[in-house]
């Protein structure tokens, strides 16, 4: 099973041709490709795996997921 980061596009910038993003998440900063996302926008709630944003999250499944990951934390 692969697990991913869930984090918030908090800045975007161009490099070298490959849009990238900035995602905040609960304990780090992770730089990311948006290559296979072209459409995320700054404030987006996002997972991430190996350095790419594989999925955009909207608002329901984005708190289902933070509330999910604040419980696996406790254990």
């Amino acid at each position: 099973m692969c697990l991913g980061s869930l984090g918030r596009v908090v800045k975007m910038w161009d490099e070298g041709g490959v849009p990238m993003a900035e995602v905040s998440s609960a304990d780090r900063v992770i730089n990311a490709c948006l290559l296979y996302h072209p459409g995320v926008v700054e404030g987006d709630d996002v997972l991430v795996h190996m350095g790419f944003v594989v999925d955009v999250l909207d608002s329901q499944a984005a708190a289902q997921a933070r509330e999910l990951r604040s419980g696996l934390a406790g254990r």
